[in-house]
């Protein structure tokens, strides 16, 4: 389990912020908290950036880390590995498909020369 003391101060800000935005939208759709047309606009507009804010922000960040694990890494997971063979496999499968189906058209090519 994780101790809450050791996560980072910015996580704890983010997630106390996330969590405090959750309560704000259930209470405005039970009806505990009432806009006017003004401010029902304004707080459509702020949860849109945030949301794009947020989904800019995950992108980016997820392809941090997809990048810095795969340079770091230096060779591929077992899975990875796994995946590989596999792929070559197929390219070997296709290989062998594409030189009987040669040979069963030669063969059908013969054969109505013969007749």
């Amino acid at each position: 389990m994780m101790n809450i003391s050791k996560t980072p101060i910015a996580y704890q800000i983010t997630v106390g912020f996330v969590l405090l935005f959750l309560i704000y939208l259930i209470l405005f759709q039970v009806g505990l908290i009432s806009f006017d047309v003004s401010d029902l606009l304004m707080f459509y507009s702020f949860s849109v950036y945030t949301v794009s804010l947020a989904a800019v922000l995950g992108g980016i960040l997820t392809g941090m880390f997809i990048a810095t694990r795969a340079l770091s890494n230096q060779g591929f997971t077992p899975f990875e590995v796994s995946m590989l063979k596999l792929r070559d496999d197929i390219h070997n499968l296709e290989k062998e498909v594409h030189k009987i189906s040669k040979r069963l058209d030669d063969d059908k090519k013969t054969s109505n020369e013969n007749e």
